[in-house]
């Protein structure tokens, strides 16, 4: 075998593995609705506006009648997002905001989504907002990108907007 061949075979062999890599990261990347930004410590009294907002990043309309939101509040809770429209459609987001309490937000406690039979359909990574500010930690790019579905930021608030 020339010298010319074995190159040409590493050189396959490395697209192959960087193909299935993609693949890979792709099939890990959330789909469909996703948590795609979080307020976790508003400027001033917090009660009332913390929120969370959803994306849905899919083709098709998604209801999320019966999902829920879990979280950290004086010990871990669950909410059910009953005020949400029946479906979301493709684009479309929804502001949720936490009624009538505060998140813990110095603790690092992750946010889940969960769909109406209880599956866990979204997480965000454990974040922590020590600043009484109007930032919020934002999945970027705006719903994420499959190379990079972990990537979140602490930028200033795009509610309801497009996280650039």
């Amino acid at each position: 075998m020339s010298k010319l061949e074995k190159i040409r075979i590493v050189l396959a062999i490395l697209v192959l593995c960087t193909s299935a890599a993609l693949v890979a990261m792709q099939e890990s990347a959330p789909t469909g609705v996703v948590i795609n930004e979080v307020e976790l410590n508003p400027a001033g009294f917090d009660t009332d506006k913390e929120w969370v907002e959803l994306l849905n990043r899919g083709d098709t309309a998604i209801d999320i009648s019966g999902w829920t939101l879990s979280f950290s509040y004086r010990g871990p809770g669950t909410l059910a997002i009953s005020e949400a429209p029946q479906s979301l459609s493709p684009g479309a987001r929804y502001v949720f905001v936490f009624p009538g309490l505060r998140l813990r937000n110095a603790e690092g406690t992750p946010i889940r989504l969960y769909d109406a039979e209880g599956i866990l359909v979204d997480e965000t990574p454990s974040l922590i907002d020590p600043y009484d500010d109007d930032n919020t930690w934002q999945r970027w790019p705006d719903g994420g990108d499959p190379a990079w579905p972990g990537l979140w930021l602490f930028r200033e608030a795009t509610r309801s907007a497009r996280n650039e």
